[in-house]
């Protein structure tokens, strides 16, 4: 049950509770009368008003059982125990139907006061009134209440005559109506007093808990336990509140390992390219040496230095050009905007145009493009994973000659990008490794001075901008395949990727 439910039962019980304890005091008057009646006392009236109350109380209780059907004696003093609370000696009670009397209790004395009732027309006069009708009156010590109820076509009178006592002292009665309403004050103020607690416990206990709760989590996060779980079995209202915390706790120990991940790597990244500017700027500085010492005393030897600083320079110059473009990537869509591009014709384009240069160091092409796949890329990013990819092959072939399968296709709403070589592959567990920026299955790193060691790490970051994925697959009997998987964009210029933002 939620904490709503909880506050609207609650509101019901404080709204029933004033009926309740009506009936509780109706309940205990009556059992107090009973219990007076039984011990020997009875109930006299001392004026008009005690006379009419009572007489009202009489009159409803027959009037009930008559409603009821039932139409007897027998029936009426089921319900006599009322009348036997007032005193019998100076008292009368008789219930007639059409005239004739069905049930009587008291001083029977008090019946040729009846008569004289008729004789006055007094009951005449109740009569010709349409319905039902009453008539009380007090002639000197003695208290006169006449009803008529017409009940199925039945005419029924009730006659109650009561008279004033005379040298009788109420202090019995007195008492016992003090002490039941001592009792009956002291049980409600208890009733009160534990319905409230109980209550306010229920409602308080609710809230306080999942309360207690959040605190007992915020105080593990400022101790910077992540590991933190709340639980509440309950759905309620703070059902939510605590899935939201305990979600934020997994993401924040989730972004913590990720950060301290990516430390990791940045430091890796910072040795990795120490490492690898150190080793072309030492031979640059090596043969700047031998020239500035005249080591190179011809001119040939002269020219061979100069070649081999002017090429390791340009390994420097692709190493920092590619350390550029990463930096680009990592900084999103804003420096290398998307747009909406033909998968197919800007692969093939970009092949014929460089097809030339690939084939004079021994690589051919079979591309296979299906048209009019649109996706949202850039044609630079497109351009640059082509080439790393192609020159990656290149590198690393075993034979005079790698052929290389490319094909652009649409499965379902993605667009598949394959890129297949038949050089040696890659180690099954390097295969995991390879997005990392300057990982290299060579681990003496002889072959440093072919690339930089961020091909694929390109390759992989410029997948994830355009909202793509890129995965790397040993091809049989050998070879390396490329998936390159990008969402296809909608008549509207939207991709899958969009919308879901």
């Amino acid at each position: 049950m939620n904490i709503r439910k909880s506050l609207i039962l609650s509101h019901i019980v404080v709204c029933i509770l004033p009926l309740l304890m009506t009936l509780f005091v109706l309940v205990s008057a009556f059992a107090g009368l009973l219990l007076y009646s039984a011990s020997g006392n009875h109930v006299m009236a001392e004026s008009s008003f005690q006379f009419n109350v009572i007489s009202n109380v009489i009159s409803n209780v027959i009037r009930t059982a008559l409603f009821h059907g039932i139409r007897h004696k027998e029936g009426v003093e089921r319900y006599s125990w009322v009348m036997e609370i007032t005193d019998p000696i100076q008292t009368y009670v008789t219930v007639e139907k059409n005239g004739s009397p069905i049930y009587s209790y008291g001083n029977e004395k008090y019946q040729t006061d009846i008569e004289a009732l008729r004789k006055n027309g007094i009951t005449e006069g109740v009569d010709s009134r349409e319905g039902s009708s009453t008539y009380s009156m007090t002639d000197g010590d003695r208290y006169y209440y006449l009803d008529k109820e017409v009940i199925r076509g039945d005419t029924y009178h009730l006659y109650t005559i009561a008279r004033h006592p005379k040298a009788r002292s109420d202090a019995a009665i007195e008492k016992a109506v003090r002490g039941g309403s001592r009792f009956i004050l002291l049980s409600l103020v208890v009733f009160i007093v534990l319905t409230s607690y109980f209550l306010a416990r229920f409602i308080v206990g609710r809230i306080l808990s999942p309360l207690g709760e959040l605190e007992r989590g915020a105080d593990e996060i400022r101790k910077g336990n992540l590991s933190v779980y709340l639980r509440h079995t309950r759905h309620d209202e703070f059902t939510p509140a605590i899935e939201a915390f305990n979600m934020m706790a997994w993401r924040l120990k989730r972004s913590l390992e990720e950060r301290e991940e990516e430390e990791e790597k940045r430091k890796e990244l910072i040795a990795s390219i120490s490492h690898d500017i150190r080793t072309p700027l030492t031979s640059i500085k090596a043969y700047v040496e031998g020239l500035e010492d005249h080591v190179a005393s011809t001119p040939a030897m002269q020219e061979r230095y100069l070649k081999v600083i002017h090429r390791k320079a340009d390994v420097l110059d692709r190493m920092i050009e590619q350390l550029f473009l990463l930096t680009k990537m990592d900084i999103g869509e804003k420096a290398l905007p998307l747009e909406s591009l033909d998968l197919g014709k800007t692969v093939e384009q970009f092949i014929e145009e460089n097809r030339l240069n690939w084939n004079k160091n021994g690589a051919d092409f079979t591309i296979t493009a299906d048209k009019d796949i649109r996706v949202r890329g850039s044609p630079l990013l497109l351009e640059r994973i082509l080439e790393n990819l192609v020159s990656n092959s290149i590198k690393y072939k075993t034979e005079n000659q790698v052929h290389m399968d490319i094909s652009v296709e649409a499965e379902g709403e993605k667009a598949k990008l394959r890129i297949s070589d038949d050089g040696p592959g890659v180690p099954e567990k390097a295969l995991g490794r390879l997005k990392e920026a300057f990982f290299r299955t060579d681990k003496a790193r002889s072959r440093t001075e072919n690339g930089s060691g961020l091909g694929l790490a390109i390759v992989e970051r410029a997948a994830r901008l355009m909202g793509g994925t890129v995965d790397f697959q040993n091809r049989k009997p050998h070879g390396l395949t490329v998936v390159f998987t990008l969402p296809l964009e909608d008549k509207n210029g939207k991709t899958n990727t969009d919308s879901g933002r």
